[in-house]
């Protein structure tokens, strides 16, 4: 969802970096501070014209080209009313022995995205999508969240790290309220009706959550890698310390391996993904939610399966894939920086493993639906195979790698199915893995 520019802003991108740090460049880009400001005004295919901009600040401290304190600041709002706030550091050095990360973000979205749980069970209906011709906004509600996180990663054994991480959570969940949207034609109030949306969760609350797991990490440098193996697998609890009745345990694991295909100019990368729910009842307004990533919702969008709809697949357990080819096509030093362009083609795919409150769904839909001519097995059966559809899509990418850790992108995905949209056009910082 965030980091999204468009090519507009890749060329104010590259423009601020290259003009920053000018006095004394050398010493900028090996040993002190390198800063790299973006202002933007672009437009988004998802969130609209867009206007913010973001800082990425990395001290080498002659480590170059890895950092030993890199801090982000990032402020975007968009002309369809979203807007987003993130501070990020995140340091090996602060305490010795020990990767330091700390997070905070503030995302307020009065027209967040919903399209119902598990996926392609409902059909997808453009003409639905916060069209102001007929005064719809069908897959809409109101949300706010702010979450702040502390993280601490060491070494156990060589490549083998642990990690532990703490997490409060608050959101903030209304009915759509936007001038010239009916508030009463929308999903939400639909599953609210049918008590898919228990009264409780209705209205947001707020999560605590402990993750510990394993990374095992051979990449020869961490933001542009070449050849090498990035996995992790980690357990995430969240009790019901605040008695809101809510408590869970998701178990998530990703493998990353990256290829040199005859030179570090050509590197076949993929990645493979699963997240699952192992015990608990969680709220709906978390259940979306990707461990491990920028905060990213359900499957599809910029940092899951690009070119479909973003929070597409909400379910219980997910599995998903990307493979890309980066190619690398441009490599100079222009003002004493080390500048690459690379065009990366990609193939992503994913899908529901195990639904979300199926059973309930099932029988409220049945109902709603006033289905006289089939029997509820039947129609069981068949939001089965629709929660459980492979979503595939595919698209380029572009990058314009500077001094290795600040690393601008612009990507274009379609889906292969229209009912996950029509496409995906997006900017984000940093290859999505």
């Amino acid at each position: 969802m965030h980091h999204r520019l468009t090519i507009l802003s890749v060329m104010l991108a590259f423009c601020a970096t290259l003009m920053a740090g000018t006095d004394g460049p050398q010493s900028t880009a090996k040993d002190g501070w390198s800063v790299n400001p973006v202002p933007a005004m672009a437009y988004d295919s998802d969130f609209g014209l867009m206007a913010g901009g973001f800082v990425d600040l990395s001290y080498y401290g002659g480590l170059y080209p890895n950092y030993k304190h890199r801090i982000c600041l990032e402020a975007l709002t968009y002309s369809k009313h979203a807007s987003f706030y993130m501070f990020q550091y995140d340091s090996k050095y602060l305490i010795p022995g020990i990767r330091t990360s700390a997070k905070l973000y503030y995302d307020d979205n009065p027209l967040y995205w919903f399209y119902g749980f598990n996926g392609a069970v409902h059909d997808y209906d453009r003409s639905l999508n916060c069209n102001q011709d007929n005064g719809i906004a069908y897959y809409s509600y109101d949300r706010k969240f702010i979450n702040a996180r502390l993280e601490f990663e060491a070494p156990l054994f060589a490549h083998l790290d642990w990690t532990a991480r703490f997490s409060y959570w608050h959101y903030w969940i209304n009915e759509l309220n936007w001038e010239g949207y009916d508030q009463s034609n929308t999903l939400f109030r639909r599953y609210r009706r049918l008590g898919l949306i228990q009264d409780p969760e209705s209205n947001g609350g707020s999560i605590m959550e402990f993750l510990a797991g394993l990374k095992f990490d051979t990449r020869n440098i961490e933001s542009m890698p070449s050849h090498g193996i990035f996995a992790d697998v980690v357990l995430s609890m969240a009790p019901d310390i605040l008695s809101t009745g809510y408590d869970y345990v998701k178990l998530a694991a990703r493998f990353r391996q990256y290829l040199s295909l005859g030179s570090d100019r050509l590197v076949l990368a993929y990645s493979l993904a699963y997240q699952g729910t192992m015990a608990g009842n969680q709220p709906f307004y978390t259940q979306s939610y990707i461990i491990n990533f920028k905060p990213s919702d359900g499957l599809g969008g910029a940092t899951t399966l690009r070119g479909i709809l973003y929070n597409r697949d909400m379910g219980n357990d997910y599995f998903w894939t990307n493979i890309e080819l980066r190619t690398r096509l441009l490599e100079t030093n222009f003002l004493n920086r080390r500048v690459f362009g690379v065009l990366t083609p990609f193939l992503d795919a994913g899908a529901i493993l195990q639904p979300f409150r199926f059973d309930s769904q099932v029988q409220a839909l049945y109902a709603d639906d006033n289905v006289s001519d089939q029997t509820i097995e039947q129609y069981r059966s068949g939001m089965l195979d629709k929660a459980r559809e492979l979503h595939m899509s595919y698209g380029l990418s572009a990058q314009l790698v500077i001094d290795y850790n600040f690393v601008p992108s612009i990507t274009f995905g379609i889906p292969f199915d229209k009912r996950d949209g029509d496409y995906g056009l997006y900017m984000t910082l940093d290859y999505i893995f």
